[in-house]
């Protein structure tokens, strides 16, 4: 995956220049991959960038004319040219992005990173101040890992590239086990690693090696949001947030490649489809799914009212899970099971129809408030014990597969390891939650839901397609999120401003159904009534005609994929470690096979998932 990777070695060891290069050897995921580098074993620092050949390919670390100062990025600025206009004719400016950044810093200082708009990661060496600065976008839509150790500090888009350091000492984060089986997903900035962090969304660390000192901290959070202006009502909220999203959107879709759009029946990607201007065009756009399901259906009429170049690839069964999982693993590092490969397949193909997906990621969390939605019991909790309680629930049952309950949790584990595990997994989540409390209810879950539900679930399957395709991302404009967050939640509840906004600026797309319930988006009344009793007359008489689920993981599991689950979970390794127990694992997998049971998939995907996980990146 693109990003950047380096080492700061305080003690100047003659080894720099070679980890270095091992760390580029284990980023370099795909022949396609360009991996750049250099190392300065006198100043015991070494800085690469990694990249798929589509954004920012020029030659890196760039240099200040003064070199002392380089520096590697990646990504988008979206205000380049304003930016270039503040540096102006400053000596050592080039032509490229990163050559721009050396430029503001070296004019700016650290404060340069608030002007930058866009979807970056950097890494800049001063070696007159002798201190390494990494940032990266507000939303985190890079990650970078990070770990402090003997002297060092080690960084890289991926946890595997910090692992090519054989002194690194691996320790498991059993916090990170035990939220990895409640929730499905890691919380703030922890990883499978003890000594290895993510860096958090909209932040700046710095490192000192003559002190040995680390200092991270948010240069933006959300309580940057401004202020709702007095006066201003629904509709003036709609126009605006037309006018930005159309914006957002061909901000995006510039640059002279092949963009694409993988199409559902959703709201967010034919909503970005619909905004992209027709000078953009031929775009693709690509379904996938079980044959006849709704996404399927409505994304082909929605890509034949639009005029898009549309594909659909088929995934009648689950084989293809047993040939593409161990890469969706490679990629993802274990972060979200392996439910969440369904886009697996169509990648290869994709890669050849498109540079850029322009993803609709983000679209229902910011617009319709959907944290806010799911989370009602939550938001109006009568007290602070009452709404802890209920946000548990929501990411342990309802904001991903149901997962594992009390019960389970004290069978899931041998009785050595259930003492160590017990009550770690909401003791981390009271934790995350603190970081928002001084926001009302309402905001405090939308605001951690946008981190915990957006970048650390959903967002790791638009990781793995960079592995294939760049991404960007429309709905996480800052202009964009700063107006739509400054809204009444009330106006975003329930698709009120989605919908309004949709009706407003691309009613095209509003004549087909979302794939939820089936119902049309268009605002005329009329029609919208007649439609839905055509749906009961329908549903009465020739029974539902089409599938809701895009993808059967339960049942791919039972019958496709069954043979390689049994092999993992009932192998020597699983059952010698000393973490779950034996029987429960024979249980749960029985309980699945059996099919008597709804959504057993949530409490037994993350086992297999971070046994894999061991076996890759922990046991080797």
């Amino acid at each position: 995956m693109s990003g950047v990777f380096g080492i700061v070695d305080r003690e100047r060891r003659p080894e720099v220049a070679t980890l270095l290069q091992a760390m580029a050897e284990r980023l370099k995921l795909r022949p396609w991959y360009a991996v750049q580098c250099h190392a300065d074993p006198a100043a015991g620092v070494g800085l690469g960038q990694v990249n798929i050949g589509l954004f920012s390919h020029e030659r890196q670390p760039a240099r200040h004319l003064e070199g002392s100062l380089w520096g590697c990025f990646f990504g988008d600025l979206y205000n380049a040219d304003v930016l270039r206009r503040q540096v102006g004719e400053a000596a050592g400016v080039g032509e490229s992005l990163a050559d721009l950044i050396l430029s503001l810093y070296r004019l700016q200082g650290m404060d340069f990173v608030r002007g930058l708009d866009g979807q970056f990661v950097l890494a800049i060496w001063d070696g007159e101040r002798g201190c390494l600065t990494l940032a990266n976008d507000r939303f985190g839509l890079y990650p970078l890992y990070y770990a402090h150790y003997d002297g060092k500090l080690l960084f890289a888009p991926e946890v595997k590239g910090i692992l090519a350091d054989s002194s690194f000492e691996k320790q498991l984060n059993l916090t990170a086990l035990a939220e990895f089986m409640r929730f499905q997903r890691l919380l703030g900035d922890k990883t499978f690693f003890e000594g290895i962090t993510l860096l958090p969304y909209g932040s700046l660390l710095q490192f000192e090696p003559g002190t040995d000192i680390l200092h991270v901290e948010h240069y933006w959070d959300f309580d940057q949001t401004p202020a709702w202006p007095a006066g201003a009502d629904f509709d003036e909220a709609v126009a605006e947030t037309g006018r930005l999203l159309r914006r957002a959107v061909n901000v995006r879709a510039d640059g002279g490649l092949r963009v694409g759009v993988y199409l559902s029946g959703g709201l967010d990607s034919r909503t970005v489809l619909g905004f992209i201007d027709r000078r953009h065009f031929p775009v693709t756009t690509i379904t996938y799914g079980v044959p006849g399901c709704r996404d399927a259906i409505y994304a082909e009429r929605i890509a034949r009212r639009v005029g898009s170049d549309h594909h659909f690839f088929p995934q009648p069964d689950g084989r293809w899970l047993v040939d593409l999982v161990d890469f969706h693993l490679e990629v993802t590092e274990g972060f979200t099971t392996f439910v969440h490969s369904h886009a697996a397949p169509t990648l290869e193909p994709a890669r050849g129809l498109m540079d850029v997906n322009l993803t609709g990621f983000n679209g229902d969390q910011l617009l319709g408030a959907r944290g806010v939605q799911y989370a009602h019991n939550a938001v109006n909790a009568p007290d602070d014990v009452a709404f802890v309680g209920q946000m548990f629930y929501c990411l342990n049952q309802r904001f991903c597969w149901p997962g594992i309950t009390e019960a389970e949790e004290k069978l899931l584990y041998t009785p050595e390891m259930y003492p160590v595990m017990r009550d770690r997994a909401f003791e981390s989540l009271v934790r995350e939650l603190s970081k928002f409390s001084r926001f009302d209810r309402v905001r405090q879950a939308d605001y951690f839901l946008a981190i915990h539900q957006g970048s650390r679930l959903s967002h790791l399957n638009l990781v793995y397609q960079r592995a294939f395709l760049e991404v960007r991302y429309p709905f996480v404009d800052y202009q964009l999120m700063d107006f739509v967050h400054s809204v009444p939640v009330e106006y975003r509840l329930n698709d009120r401003l989605y919908l309004a906004v949709l009706n407003r600026e691309i009613p095209k797309v509003t004549w087909v159904p979302r794939d939820t319930d089936e119902r049309l988006l268009t605002d005329r009344r009329l029609i919208r009534e007649a439609h839905g009793l055509w749906q009961k007359v329908r549903r009465r008489t020739f029974g539902r005609a089409s599938r809701k689920i895009h993808e059967d993981p339960e049942n791919w599991l039972r019958y496709d994929a069954r043979e390689w689950a049994e092999r993992i979970l009932f192998d020597r390794r699983t059952l010698e470690r000393g973490i779950f127990n034996p029987a429960f694992l024979r249980s749960i997998f029985e309980r699945h096979m059996s099919g008597r049971e709804i959504h057993t998939i949530g409490k037994i995907a993350p086992i297999i998932t971070f046994e894999m996980m061991l076996r890759r990146f922990y046991d080797n």
